[in-house]
């Protein structure tokens, strides 16, 4: 009852985040999960991998309830959607294969390696001026492609990339926020069905293909909850705050992830 109480914390706080900055839920769930699982069931070896295929599950779940209150909020940009999406999905399908066949360690350091990266992008960049600066669309669909295979290695829709990307471009946050979230919807549903269609022996748990069903209740449950809140809060917080704010928890989790 504790351990569920815990995850069910943790999926309120990730959830609070992807609502708010289109990123969080897979980076709260995969350090939690990493550290929690040996003690639900998992093997330690097989930790990090379960962690990054139930983080999908997880991620799936926030993102619906983020994405609801986005579009009733009207800040989805949706031809961007249409144009982004086939090619994400093609990048973390492919992401997906690479990540069963990667050591367990090495997944945890490469997770680790990527939020240390965009924790100082966020922390150390300066304030841009909010004007939309032309792209071509093969442009989009390249970065939605190669957004959705790093995703798959990190457990996420790529919302971790592609709030930075599309702020990069000029887009003003809550809407570089929803449009991202709105992408990894199907992104992440993809890879969900993906690992739910892996089985994984060794564990002593219920599982759903390499899906931990304790921490994906547990965790999700608690997304559902708090995305909703976030994407609320998205649009009366300034996008300057949260990005730092945001960058300074993702070096913690770096920093523990790596000495855990």
């Amino acid at each position: 009852m504790i351990t569920f109480l815990a995850l069910f914390l943790a999926g309120l706080f990730g959830g609070l985040l992807l609502g708010m900055i289109g990123v969080g839920m897979a980076l709260v769930a995969v350090p939690v999960l990493t550290f929690s699982l040996p003690h639900l069931g998992v093997p330690p070896d097989l930790a990090p991998t379960v962690a990054l295929a139930t983080s999908m599950g997880i991620v799936t779940i926030g993102s619906v309830s983020s994405v609801v209150t986005h579009n009733r909020l009207g800040n989805i940009d949706w031809s961007s959607f249409r144009m982004i999406v086939p090619f994400s999905l093609i990048g973390v399908l492919a992401g997906s294969v690479l990540v069963t066949r990667l050591p367990a360690d090495m997944l945890k350091l490469i997770f680790a390696a990527f939020l240390i990266f965009v924790g100082l992008k966020m922390l150390l960049s300066r304030k841009q001026r909010v004007q939309d600066r032309p792209v071509s669309a093969a442009t989009y669909r390249a970065a939605g492609a190669a957004i959705g295979f790093a995703g798959a290695l990190i457990g996420a829709g790529g919302g971790v990339f592609m709030v930075p990307f599309l702020s990069g471009r000029g887009w003003k946050m809550v809407r570089a926020v929803a449009t991202s979230a709105t992408i990894g919807l199907p992104v992440t549903v993809a890879g969900a069905v993906f690992y739910a269609l892996r089985p994984v022996g060794g564990v002593d748990a219920p599982m759903l293909g390499t899906l931990h069903i304790e921490a994906l209740l547990g965790i999700g449950f608690g997304s559902l909850i708090g995305a909703p809140f976030g994407a609320r809060l998205a649009s009366r917080v300034p996008g300057a705050l949260l990005k730092r704010g945001f960058a300074v928890v993702l070096l913690i989790l770096a920093v523990g992830l790596v000495l855990g």
